[in-house]
């Protein structure tokens, strides 16, 4: 489980979120919804520990999680808006990245490379350099690195935005799969099509002190 206790994230003199109180269940799917500039790519980029509110306040299971504790390594994917991928690098060596701490053999790993690849149909595009490939494939290839790494935790942040419907709707039924395998995932999104097939929503609006301090 995922908590937050009193967050309060701010930018400059202005509350972003004041006091958020959260609580986040392995096996289900959350929502984070609300207008632009509400919070919802800070709260996830804070939960990731890529952005810092002068204390700590994500726990995991009860217990307060450090930045750069094996926590953030091990158990926590994240699906980037902007895909999150080295561009001058290929597809299979930015999957490789997935699998960095992965405590398994060469050969097994190999294995999971290619059961992936071949599960999105990116047989054809492993020698790519990313940058040459759509957004659609792109996002595929942010996917199958997350779900390398096996994360109980996962963060994902409008994973649809620019995709079309189909590719779309493949991601988010892939991300309710790992939910039904006892990971949580919370996601942002503005389709309210999408929230609606998330377990909990979360307006983000009410926690919001739009007041400068």
């Amino acid at each position: 489980m995922i908590e937050l206790k009193d967050l309060t994230i701010q930018k400059g003199n202005t509350h972003i979120l004041n006091k958020l109180n959260l609580k986040f269940q392995c096996g289900k799917s959350y929502a984070l919804i609300g207008k632009s500039g509400c919070g919802k790519s800070t709260l996830l980029n804070t939960i990731a520990g890529l952005e810092k509110t002068g204390k700590q306040y994500v726990y995991f299971n009860g217990q307060l999680e450090q930045f750069k504790s094996n926590f953030y390594r091990d158990k926590l994917g994240y699906l980037f808006q902007n895909y999150g991928l080295i561009d001058n690098l290929t597809v299979y060596e930015n999957l490789d990245i997935g699998l960095a701490y992965k405590k398994i053999s060469k050969k097994e790993k190999e294995q999971l490379k290619i059961r992936y690849i071949e599960q999105f149909g990116l047989s054809n595009s492993l020698k790519r350099k990313v940058h040459t490939l759509s957004g659609g494939e792109q996002q595929r290839v942010a996917l199958i690195r997350m779900m390398l790494k096996d994360p109980i935790v996962m963060l994902a942040d409008e994973p649809t935005g620019a995709l079309d419907p189909e590719t779309g709707q493949m991601i988010i039924q892939s991300l309710f799969d790992l939910v039904d395998e006892n990971k949580v995932l919370i996601l942002a999104t503005h389709d309210m099509a999408i929230a609606n097939q998330c377990d909990e929503i979360i307006d983000l609006e009410q926690y919001r002190k739009v007041a400068s301090l």
